[in-house]
C-alpha cells in the first residue's frame, strides 16, 4: 500500500473560487450537472501528479464527477471508466454533454479547454482589481525604500527580486 502525503496548500482565495464556480454558467465541466450547480473545484491535472494549484488548472465540477475523477487527469479518468465498461447513458434521461458522454478523447479535451478559457475570462476582472491593489502596495514599498539605509535597501530589493524570479519561472 502506498502512503500518500498530503499536499501542502492553503485554501484558495475567495475570488478564485468565485471565478471558477461561476464560469461555464456554474455547471460541471464534465457532465453539465443536469440542474445541479457545480459545487467543487477540480484540478484538471491533479496536484499529486505535479501540476500547480493555479487558476489555469482549475475548472468547475459537480461533486459526483469530482469524486469519480479523484486524482486522475481527464484522460486517465476516461480510461478508468472504459475499463469498468461504464455506460454513462444509464445515469441520465437526456445526455447532458454529448461531447463527453460519448467519451471521445477529442470531446473531453474540447470541454476542458473551453472550461479553462471561461475560467480565465471570468477571472480577468478579479485579476485587474488585484493588480490595482498591488500597484498601491508597490507605491508604498517605493516610499519605504527611500527611507532605508543603502544596505537595508539592498536586502529588501534582493528579497523582492527572489520573489519576482519565483513567479517568472
Amino acid at each position: 500500500m502506498l502512503l500518500r502525503l498530503p499536499t501542502p496548500r492553503g485554501p484558495l482565495p475567495s475570488w478564485i473560487r468565485k471565478a471558477v464556480l461561476t464560469s461555464a454558467g456554474g455547471w460541471c465541466t464534465y457532465c453539465g450537472s443536469m440542474g445541479i450547480r457545480a459545487e467543487a473545484i477540480d484540478h484538471v491535472v491533479p496536484l499529486e501528479q505535479g501540476d500547480a494549484d493555479d487558476i489555469s488548472n482549475l475548472v468547475p465540477a459537480c461533486r459526483t464527477c469530482n469524486a469519480s475523477k479523484r486524482d486522475r487527469t481527464p484522460e486517465q479518468w476516461k480510461k478508468s471508466l472504459e475499463r469498468r465498461h461504464y455506460d454513462p447513458s444509464t445515469l441520465w434521461d437526456d445526455t447532458p454533454n454529448p461531447d463527453i458522454m460519448d467519451y471521445t478523447a477529442e470531446g473531453l479535451t474540447h470541454l476542458v479547454r473551453t472550461a479553462l478559457s471561461e475560467v480565465m475570462a471570468t477571472a480577468r476582472p478579479f485579476q485587474e482589481r488585484a493588480t490595482a491593489k498591488l500597484k498601491v502596495h508597490v507605491a508604498w514599498i517605493d516610499a519605504t525604500l527611500r527611507s532605508l539605509t543603502p544596505s537595508q535597501r539592498q536586502e529588501v530589493l534582493g528579497a523582492l527580486r527572489a520573489l519576482v524570479d519565483q513567479y517568472d519561472s
